[in-house]
């Protein structure tokens, strides 16, 4: 047994021997890989469990490593792994689809030790859309666009509201429930 020694930089793979004497290393070629998780996104989604997948970023992630994901205390494996990436599921809330709350969040990319994510995970009921206004604007991107329907809020830490145009992305602003 030996101890990992720390201040290596993100995702660094070594090469990982053992002497008798301190001087002759024995000539096997594992390699050790130390990882470093910075952060996870989503940190919210609809308690429906119709999210994608939860991504953990970082650096050092190996497929071969038994990495797992933890979710409201429920262990899954996830959907990929690849050196700056595991892809965790976001399932179904336990508590049902209408789930307003937060959840704990962890990810072991060794499948033995742990990183929780302060304040978990946020579940939400999915809002619904009845209506958009106006259904049409100028090319040049200045209009703007009001969803109507219900279930809308903003009242939580782990809020990020965006709107998708096409493939575009923007970022939405909230108005009222």
């Amino acid at each position: 047994m030996c101890a990992s020694p720390g201040g290596w930089g993100q995702g660094v793979a070594v090469k990982l021997q053992v002497t008798f004497n301190g001087i002759d290393y024995d000539n096997s070629s594992f390699v050790f890989t130390f990882f470093s998780i910075t952060r996870a996104f989503p940190r919210s989604g609809p308690s429906d469990g119709t999210g994608g997948d939860i991504i953990i970023e970082g650096n050092g992630f190996r497929n071969d490593s038994g990495a797992l994901c933890k979710l409201n205390n429920s262990v899954y494996e996830p959907t990929s792994v690849s050196w700056k990436q595991i892809r965790c599921p976001m399932p179904k809330a336990a508590s049902g689809d209408l789930y307003f709350g937060n959840v704990d969040l962890s990810v072991s990319a060794n499948g033995i030790d742990w990183h929780n994510f302060l304040g978990g995970f946020q579940y939400y009921p999915q809002p619904i859309v009845d209506d958009i206004f106006p259904k049409q604007g100028p090319s040049l991107g200045v209009g703007i666009i009001n969803f109507y329907g219900s279930g809308f809020r903003n009242d939580y830490n782990l809020v990020d509201m965006a709107c998708k145009i096409g493939d575009s992305v923007g970022k939405a602003v909230y108005v009222s429930d």
